[in-house]
């Protein structure tokens, strides 16, 4: 297409500009935006998809080129992982000498191990100095350590980032993509920790996989004893204590109610009348039964527990005065403070602050705002573990008396209601943990009084509405207090 501009033929310009997910498409350039300002009427200058290669071929025919896009190459010789449970597809997109087109090499290999030492050793021979893979379940982590061992940059991206149009997804469109992302550094890679840390998030992972498996055992066996009326959680506070053991033995031997009684300590001689009450009632053969394989199960898993600690001890052993200065915030025990240093690694200098840390965690909410309005959004999906054991963390915060969390659970809850405080209690113990490791320092509590702090704050206009609808008389006009107007 031509304009004519001042009794000129000027052919307009384009550019070339990057769409992320796309190849670079063509947009208008100065000269045809002068022409459509000085066009008598208005001038759309358009550009079919059809006539793109013509076009190419006839300005090049003109003594005229296109500018190419403008992206910053990070890595010249860049690979894009597709990875599946047995296959993995491999795109390289090598830059060529002289600026020209880029050359892509697809291959796929298979998942096995004999496959991840030929796909290292073909990617070495390319002189491959960067990957990127998405992060596909569990699938991904083989590959990504081979080639971490083989001392090439690789990268984690988080799939949602770099999804494929609809319509257009294969693996080898996925793989040369993800080599396109790669090459240009088109998307933020997620944060991996070190092998260290990786082999003990497995650990504590399990760990509370097996803390799950006891807490169901433990509600099966309340649950046998509630359908045949013996209700000894209502009397002792603990049936898997010490007495209740006792009591949970001897009701799956079927002892008699006397000896049971019998065996018991001396620490609940007031209870021993309310027990007999409970213990008159006995279980049958089936019942007995079930119950002694749930106490044999939860015995199992308790020294499976113990085994896991043993292990995960020995694992952050050489981080043990982290542990240490975690252990100095309220709410957090032995158990909580491994799992939280395995999740977010030794070197917090990766987030780069206490926000970013809590966004990544998923403590804290999204951004939905649009034409000036903003919406509610929920918390964002992030680290489900660590998520998880801060918000336990902040429940044990948040009824321990002398810190700063109980009162900002409690002056929190009295308008947003429980979970959502204790969430946001969570999030305010994310950002301490954050600045006591990032310091070295224990833990010290600023006694702040949140409670009072919301009064001052609202105290002015529960007076103003109390006023308004009466529960206070207004001042009188020789100087006499406020009182409260008779109910």
């Amino acid at each position: 297409m031509t304009v004519r501009l001042n009794g000129e033929l000027r052919l307009p310009e384009y550019n070339l500009v990057p769409a992320v997910g796309s190849e670079p498409r063509i947009v208008p350039g100065p000269c045809a935006l002068d022409a459509r300002q000085n066009a008598p009427h208005p001038l759309r200058v358009r550009v079919p998809s059809d006539r793109l290669v013509r076009l190419r071929y006839s300005c090049e025919a003109r003594g005229e080129t296109m500018k190419t896009d403008s992206l910053h190459v990070v890595h010249a010789r860049a690979a894009g992982l597709d990875i599946h449970k047995m296959q993995i597809t491999v795109s390289l997109r090598i830059c060529a000498p002289g600026g020209g087109e880029p050359r892509i090499d697809t291959r796929t290999f298979e998942a096995l191990p004999s496959g991840l030492d030929e796909m290292v050793g073909w990617m070495l021979d390319q002189e491959v100095d960067g990957a990127v893979m998405e992060g596909t379940g569990v699938y991904w982590l083989a590959p990504f350590e081979a080639l971490e061992r083989a001392g090439i940059a690789v990268s984690l991206v988080n799939a949602h980032q770099v999804k494929q149009l609809k319509g257009r997804k294969t693996d080898v469109a996925d793989s040369v993509w993800l080599a396109r992302v790669c090459q240009f550094g088109l998307a933020s890679p997620s944060y991996v920790p070190p092998k260290a840390f990786r082999d003990a998030r497995v650990l504590t992972r399990y760990r509370r996989t097996l803390v799950g498996q006891r807490s169901r055992v433990r509600n099966r066996v309340q649950k046998i004893l509630d359908r045949r009326g013996v209700r000894v959680g209502g009397v002792i506070s603990d049936v898997f204590g010490m007495n209740g053991r006792r009591i949970l033995d001897g009701l799956a031997d079927g002892l008699d109610r006397d000896v049971i009684l019998g065996s018991l300590s001396w620490h609940i001689a007031h209870k021993l009348e309310r027990l007999g009450d409970a213990l008159s009632l006995s279980l049958n053969a089936s019942d007995r039964l079930v119950l002694r394989d749930l106490l044999l199960d939860h015995g199992t898993l308790e020294e499976r527990i113990g085994a896991l600690d043993y292990e995960i001890k020995e694992v952050l052993n050489p981080w043990e005065d982290r542990l240490v200065l975690l252990l100095t915030i309220p709410g957090v025990d032995r158990a909580s403070a491994c799992a939280i240093l395995a999740e977010i690694g030794p070197d917090l200098t990766v987030f780069g602050s206490s926000e970013r840390l809590a966004a990544w965690a998923g403590l804290c909410p999204g951004n939905g705002e649009s034409a000036g309005k903003r919406r509610k959004v929920k918390t964002l999906r992030g680290c489900k573990t660590l998520r998880t054991v801060l918000v336990e963390c902040a429940h044990g915060a948040a009824r321990t008396g002398g810190c700063q969390f109980r009162g900002y659970h409690k002056a929190l809850m009295v308008r947003r209601g429980y979970k959502r405080a204790v969430v946001a209690t969570a999030h305010k113990m994310l950002r301490v943990i954050y600045v006591v490791l990032r310091d070295g320092t224990p833990y010290h509590d600023p006694e702040a009084d949140y409670e009072a702090l919301m009064v001052s704050r609202n105290a002015p206009r529960w007076i103003r509405m109390l006023r308004r609808h009466g529960f206070i008389e207004p001042a009188m006009p020789g100087g006499m207090a406020e009182t409260m107007a008779p109910a």
